[in-house]
């Protein structure tokens, strides 16, 4: 994958779950607004009108969500119903203290697919690609700001850039759960050792 550009591993994660049942991965955040609500219960001709209000607050996810069910057969053959999706806010959204008061508009990439690998083997999914255009800002310190001089020591530079989402599932057949242990899960510096 290096070959490609440039590789950052954002997270790592390992579950365990039963034959047939599936498992949940979500990496991200919780994006909080408010609703506002009133009802308004009317009698006739006005009379017996009552009016209520109320605030409660809603979220939405952005992040990654990985919902994954492995199927054993007699084999040892893993079939993995692997369902990747990815929400992100479509702008910017402000990390000001407090609920905002309507949903941010959201981006929604996902995929479905069903492949089967032998135990211990990589399964790889990618294709969920976003392209990002952004603005850097390069100046020079206290010169870059001054408004006589900041166009001869501060320079924009548009930056395109396209990301891919790329998962390596492994999954592993524990016979008894009795015997796992932090290591069989794949994690090396257990004891200190």
């Amino acid at each position: 994958l290096a070959t490609q550009g440039e590789v950052r591993s954002i997270s790592s994660p390992r579950v365990m779950t039963l034959n047939n049942q599936p498992a949940m991965i979500s990496v991200g955040k919780e994006l909080y607004y408010k609703i506002k609500s009133s009802t308004t219960i009317g009698g006739n001709g006005g009379l017996g009108t009552s009016a209520t209000e109320g605030e409660y607050v809603n979220s939405v996810f952005a992040g990654v969500l990985l919902d994954i069910t492995p199927e054993i057969d007699n084999h040892g053959l893993i079939t993995l119903k692997i369902n990747p999706s990815i929400t992100d806010t479509l702008d910017p959204v402000s990390q000001q203290a407090g609920a905002r008061d309507i949903p941010p508009d959201m981006i929604k990439r996902q995929m479905a697919s069903v492949i089967k690998v032998k135990d211990g083997h990589h399964a790889i999914l990618g294709g969920l690609i976003t392209s990002q255009t952004g603005t850097k800002v390069n100046k020079v310190p206290l010169l870059g700001d001054l408004p006589l001089f900041e166009y001869a020591f501060k320079h924009e530079e548009k930056i395109d850039k396209v990301v891919e989402l790329v998962l390596i599932v492994t999954p592993h057949i524990v016979n008894n759960a009795k015997d796992v242990s932090l290591r069989d899960l794949g994690y090396k510096r257990v004891n200190g050792k």
